[in-house]
């Protein structure tokens, strides 16, 4: 039933915005990609302005990008499921094949199976929260062929799932030749639309540009309704009041222009409608009755009829009647048509006529669909459309049964926004539907903790608590086990508000899971083993991880018996106990090549190297970890905290230029939670030391309350913090809030030594500031917090810079303990430092040489500047010698480290998150600097230059 369309009319008022997508598609061209955002009312014009930027793109010269384009939908009960990804994968097929497709989509393409079902075998067990990473690897992989544009329309009906694509897409693209384009309603995206956060997160990090489309002119709508009636010609052939009542009426929103101007100027002296639904029935009124009952059976189906699904329920019989009467409807501008069934012009239309529906045409048509739809819909999101079809048809007890396989569906995972919406439909139902649970097969008080979880990861929280709460009340009490799950549903929602809650309601849920159930209880006690884990509750940690490690095993449950063990050997060496690391070791014995606890194997393995300052050691089970993550085909969070070990590792060994590019191209795709916090604050502090203040200022400003606030919950988040915090307070000359973060050293319970002795460096430097200004301190508790860190491995390092901050020792011994590698030049340069205000300026002149040597080897910019502008103000800067990679920027290094391993500028821009030329440039410059001529001989030097 394929009808084409009629041209557009002509594009008015729109100049502005349209110079704004066409410069974003001419940098994706050259690798400058970029995201924008298209905001706008309802009616304003957001598709046809892209439409017009992505047509003028086949007359420039160069290949035309690959255009792949979605479109969300809402199915009345919600965001329809994947419907925004499943164009982008359509049409990735239909351009370059399906098994192109497959390819550049990596080895998790699998997961494609959730949004095309027809293009992959769908294994039951496919991660469809892996969607983000498998469509953003599909993208960049399609870039390396030519340039990429992504358009996402209609993103106000997008599900959790989609959200997080276009959010990662973002984050990915800048540095390739990707756009991506998205459109939103703006006045449907209220303060707490789901999509408020995700934009608002872009905007901040500054991912996003915002085109926000305005209203027309009054002069432009004038021009608009000439070009409607009388196309080619202006202005309008209607009377000067007629007009004006039109100008006045449409307020500018181009889509209300064409519907009034298109009918007054048809239907010349016919009475201007009062309405808006007036205005969008008129067209749809002036069709013949079965051009009518075509349109009402295309409202009937939603934001889009699908051919195959209007074929089945219109019957064959009365195809060829309904071809005529679709064919009127599209050039009657009432349907647009596509190849892949019918829509209306606009969704405000398809409401208005569905609201024309008579109530015994309405339950026959939701009928027929919800019947068609549940015998041959294979997707969640024709089952989600099922349900709302039977909800609609009046049909309670049909509709409760499809709403309640959709939520309990195995491939419901990640579709947070439907489960919701047919999750609280389903709870609507319950009680007009006899035997629900007979015919559901669920319970009331399952149903009920499945919609709290949703509901908890949709961040509702008080109505996730609330709904969360009544599954335990109404639990059946010969259920215990149940119950206990449901507790444990009710302890993850209030510890994701952050209550202090939680921790007593996991014990109620060990209090209540049956001694018998050991599988169930070495879940729980896994769960309270991390929690203690986390908060630095390291005693309670190993008696907890030890009866977790021993149910296990009795229940057979390697997998959590492995993942016991490893906590248990974290709270072993936090306490103090070094054998605690036997541990670990059987831990990985134990895991064998279960994925699940050989990942916490790598990742906390490698993290316990860290605190015991063995970073090459921790650099290298980091490593394994991640390229085995790699292999596996492993999601993102999990290659990310395991990428992120090698780059902390990095920076202890001084690999600052290595650590960066990678902070700077993974941090933002990290989602919100406790490990984006904590990379995030990492990043911020190698961003100060690395000279970049003002921005890691407004990263600390900016993230200061979330990182306190998760800080409350998690030891380690609050003692890497406290130290970066301060540091920051410094910078800015704030000695009251830097005293106040580095309070947290003197609670003598609350941080191992491995958190503890970094703290109590900054803290140092912080009391030494305050003497400096005449504040009285005490520092008796903090060196009796040092005193309780004798036994740490760290401990020589961090003992000499306390007692340099404090006076009791030489800056000379900091310089020769070793520890991280910002420690060396930090000691040269407070050396230095005091060697000038001691009078002896040619010693003085040489340790700040040394600082800035030093500092520049590793790309500490902070202690290079201190240094540098200490020498010159002594008048001592033209006496110091320059090190062979002074005249280098951070990124040179970065490029030449790249250079060295023999990566070519083509592999150099992709590792780097950089286009292929601004490499090239880059390694010119390089050789320039270096004196050379050749990649041989600038990788011969690399090998050479201090690090």
């Amino acid at each position: 039933m394929s009808v084409s369309t009629p041209a557009p009319t002509p594009l008015v008022g729109r100049s502005h915005e349209l110079a704004l997508l066409r410069d974003a598609v001419a940098d994706a061209r050259v690798g400058r990609g970029r995201a924008v955002v298209v905001a706008g009312e309802a009616g304003i014009g957001k598709t046809r302005l892209v439409e017009e930027t992505l047509a003028a793109e086949h007359g420039s010269p160069g290949a035309a990008p690959l255009v792949l384009r979605g479109q969300c939908a809402d199915s009345g009960s919600g965001p329809v499921p994947y419907a925004g990804l499943a164009g982008l994968v359509a049409d990735a097929v239909a351009q370059i094949g399906a098994e192109a497709t497959l390819e550049a989509a990596g080895p998790a393409a699998d997961a494609l199976g959730a949004i095309a079902p027809g293009l992959v075998s769908q294994r039951r067990d496919v991660d469809t929260g892996r969607l983000p990473e498998v469509l953003s690897d599909l993208v960049l992989a399609l870039s390396r062929r030519r340039p990429v544009v992504v358009v996402v329309e209609d993103l106000h009906w997008s599900d959790d799932v989609t959200r997080t694509v276009v959010s990662r897409l973002a984050r990915s693209v800048p540095g390739a030749p990707v756009l991506v384009v998205v459109s939103y309603r703006s006045d449907e995206v209220g303060r707490r639309h789901p999509l408020r956060g995700v934009l608002t997160e872009l905007a901040r990090a500054r991912l996003v540009t915002t085109v926000e489309v305005p209203r027309l002119e009054p002069g432009e709508v004038v021009e608009l309704t000439g070009t409607l009636l009388r196309p080619g010609a202006a202005p309008s052939p209607l009377p000067g009041g007629v007009l004006q009542d039109l100008v006045e009426r449409s307020e500018g929103v181009p889509f209300y222009v064409e519907e009034l101007a298109e009918f007054v100027g048809g239907s010349a002296g016919t009475r201007l409608p009062e309405t808006l639904r007036d205005v969008l029935l008129l067209r749809y009124g002036a069709l013949s009755p079965g051009a009518q009952a075509f349109c009402r059976a295309v409202a009937a189906a939603g934001q889009h009829a699908p051919h195959e699904l209007l074929r089945a329920v219109l019957g064959d019989e009365h195809l060829a009647e309904a071809e005529t009467a679709a064919r009127e409807a599209v050039e009657a501008h009432v349907l647009l048509a596509n190849v892949d069934g019918y829509r209306f012009r606009h969704a405000l239309m398809q409401e208005a006529v569905a609201d024309e529906l008579l109530p015994g045409e309405a339950r026959r048509l939701h009928a027929a669909y919800a019947e068609t739809l549940e015998s041959t819909g294979r997707t969640l999101a024709d089952r989600a459309a099922a349900a709302d079809h039977w909800w609609r048809a009046r049909v309670p007890d049909r509709a409760l049964v499809a709403a309640s396989a959709a939520v309990t569906a195995d491939d419901a995972t990640g579709a947070t926004s439907t489960v919701v919406a047919l999750g609280e439909r389903a709870l609507e139902l319950w009680d007009l539907v006899p035997d629900a649970e007979g015919l559901t097969g669920v319970g009331r008080a399952e149903m009920t903790r499945r919609v709290a979880a949703a509901l908890q990861q949709a961040t509702r929280l008080d109505r996730a608590e609330a709904l969360a709460r009544e599954a335990v009340a109404l639990w059946p009490a010969d259920d215990p086990s149940g119950k206990a799950r449901a507790l444990a549903t009710l302890a993850n929602v209030v510890a994701k508000a952050g209550s202090p809650e939680a921790e007593a309601i996991t014990d109620e849920a060990l209090a209540t899971v049956p001694d018998d159930d050991l599988a169930g209880r070495a879940v729980l006690l896994r769960v309270k083993a991390r929690n203690a884990m986390i908060d630095g509750r390291d005693a309670e940690t190993v008696e907890t991880a030890t009866r977790g490690y021993e149910t296990a095993v009795a229940a057979g449950d390697t997998a959590n018996a492995s993942v016991c063990l490893n906590m248990r050997a974290i709270g072993r060496v936090d306490g103090g106990d070094r054998d605690g690391l036997a541990d670990m070791e059987r831990a990985r014995e134990l895991a064998g090549d279960d994925w699940y606890p050989l990942s916490h194997y790598y990742t906390n393995a490698s993290d316990l190297h860290i605190k015991l300052g063995e970073f090459d050691a921790a650099r290298e089970i980091a490593e394994v970890g991640a390229a085995r993550a790699r292999e596996r085909g492993a999601g993102w969070a999990s290659r990310a905290m395991l990428e992120g070990n090698v780059a902390e590792a990095l920076v202890g060994l001084g690999r600052w230029a290595e650590a960066e590019a990678w902070y700077e191209r993974s941090v933002p795709l990290v989602d919100p939670s406790d490990y984006a916090v904590y990379l995030g604050e990492r990043r911020a502090w190698l961003m100060l030391w690395r000279g970049r203040v003002d921005e890691a200022q407004r990263v600390g400003r900016a993230q200061r309350e979330t990182w306190l606030r998760f800080g409350r919950l998690e030891a380690q988040i609050r003692a890497r913090v406290a130290p970066t915090l301060a540091e920051l307070a410094l910078e800015r000359d704030d000695v009251d809030d830097a005293l106040d973060q580095v309070r947290l050293a003197t609670d003598p319970d609350d941080l191992a030594p491995s958190y503890l002795l970094p703290l109590l460096g900054v803290a140092a430097r912080v009391l030494a500031h305050a003497r400096d200004l005449g504040r009285p301190v005490d520092d008796a508790p903090y060196r009796a917090a040092l005193a309780r860190c004798a036994d740490w491995p760290t401990y020589p390092a961090w003992a000499a810079v306390v007692a340099a901050e404090l006076g009791d020792g030489p800056w000379s011994a900091v310089v020769e303990a070793g520890g991280p590698a910002h420690l060396r030049p930090y000691a040269l340069f407070r050396d230095g430092r005091a060697l000038l205000a001691a009078g002896d300026r040619a010693a003085a002149r040489d340790r700040l040489a040394a600082a800035v040597d030093a500092a520049e080897a590793i790309g500490a910019g902070l202690v290079s500047a201190w240094a540098t502008e200490l020498l010159s103000g002594a008048g001592l800067a033209g006496t110091r010698r320059r090190s062979p990679a002074a005249g280098l920027t951070d990124r040179e290094r970065q490029v030449l480290d790249l250079v060295a391993e023999g990566l070519t500028n083509g592999q150099i821009a992709e590792r780097l998150f950089i286009s292929r030329k601004t490499a090239s440039v880059h390694v010119s410059a390089i050789l320039r600097k270096l004196g050379v001529t050749s990649r041989t001989e600038a990788a011969v030097q690399a090998a050479h230059l201090p690090r």
